[in-house]
């Protein structure tokens, strides 16, 4: 099959195009050919500073495409389904070899693109919600910084949907403006004073309920400053910063709490695997708004994750494979 290998860390210059052996579906596993990759941000960092880059190592999370075999021992899907599918490694590539608990049917009426961005970015949003315990939203305000990234626009349409009023941040004004179509409350443009500053003048004072910090870094310091005494934080990512200092002082007199969100970890788990799939029916609903930025195909990696990197931007970057197997 062919894979986008990377040399070794760096930016997208490092991939090349290569023939590796095909994988081969193990216990409990189900063989997909790829037709879309959801780039994911998980696969910038490993791109930049992860590994092995050993020889035919494939990096990506998110892919979706349609079942070529089944291993032993699984259940519940035949050759021919089109699924959705997770992993740590292996989505840049034309076949993935996945734990069937890590893969979902693809509703009818959903395209596989869009299905190949709902397991990460939705799931990871809808995961943080419930750690956070916002099952019921009313009276309550949650702050979302990076809210025209995947996680941050699922984050957004969740939050509402739960009946909270949702303040996002973000570098692009138009991107913001469009949210407010999808529940976004107000936006937040954090090219000038401190984001914290300007909730806090937004809300005459008050302080929010919750963060959800997609930036981490002095992100995520500065958003603690929003929070009302026994607020709570969850933090999903670092692009921002994996060191950033916590002032633990300030959390103590504050009580507040500070969640790690990894849905990666634990997206097996009976509960977690129902999330996405509720999600994915959503979606094929309209009633989760799942859109793609931009799309390359798979000889365009270079270009594709160079987009991904850019700021501004509103939903995932996708890759297609037309495979002529």
């Amino acid at each position: 099959m062919k894979a986008a290998l990377l040399r070794g860390p760096g930016g997208p210059e490092q991939f090349e195009i290569a023939e590796i052996r095909d994988p081969v579906a193990g216990p409990g596993e189900v063989l997909v050919r790829i037709e879309a990759i959801s780039i994911e941000g998980g696969d910038l960092v490993s791109r930049r500073t992860g590994g092995p880059f050993e020889r035919d190592h494939v990096i990506g999370y998110a892919a979706a495409g349609t079942v070529v075999a089944l291993g032993p021992a699984v259940s519940g899907f035949a050759v021919g389904d089109r699924v959705a599918t997770f992993g740590f490694t292996g989505s840049h590539a034309e076949l993935r070899a996945v734990s069937a608990v890590q893969c979902w049917a693809i509703p009818a009426g959903l395209d596989t693109g869009v299905a190949a961005t709902i397991p990460c970015g939705p799931g990871t949003a809808a995961h943080a919600l419930k750690l956070a315990g916002l099952e019921d939203g009313a009276g309550k305000t949650v702050l979302i910084t990076g809210a025209g990234g995947g996680v941050g626009l699922a984050a957004v349409q969740l939050a509402a949907r739960a009946g909270a009023r949702v303040i996002g941040t973000g570098t692009n004004r138009s991107v913001l403006d469009t949210l407010r179509q999808h529940g976004l409350s107000d936006g937040i443009v954090t090219t000038g004073e401190p984001a914290s500053e300007q909730v806090l003048d937004l809300l005459g004072g008050r302080k929010v309920d919750l963060l959800i910090d997609n930036v981490g870094g002095p992100a995520l310091s500065d958003g603690l400053k929003t929070l009302r005494d026994g607020g709570k934080a969850v933090l999903i990512g670092v692009f921002g910063g994996w060191h950033e200092p916590l002032d633990a002082g300030f959390v103590l007199r504050r009580r507040l709490s500070v969640i790690g969100c990894l849905l990666g970890a634990v997206i097996s788990e009976p509960a977690n695997y129902r999330l996405i799939a509720d999600l994915l029916k959503l979606a094929e609903q309209g009633q989760l708004y799942t859109p793609i930025d931009a799309g390359f195909s798979f000889s365009d990696v270079v270009a594709s994750h160079t987009r991904a990197e850019e700021r501004g931007r509103l939903g995932r970057v996708v890759m297609h494979i037309r495979s002529e197997r």
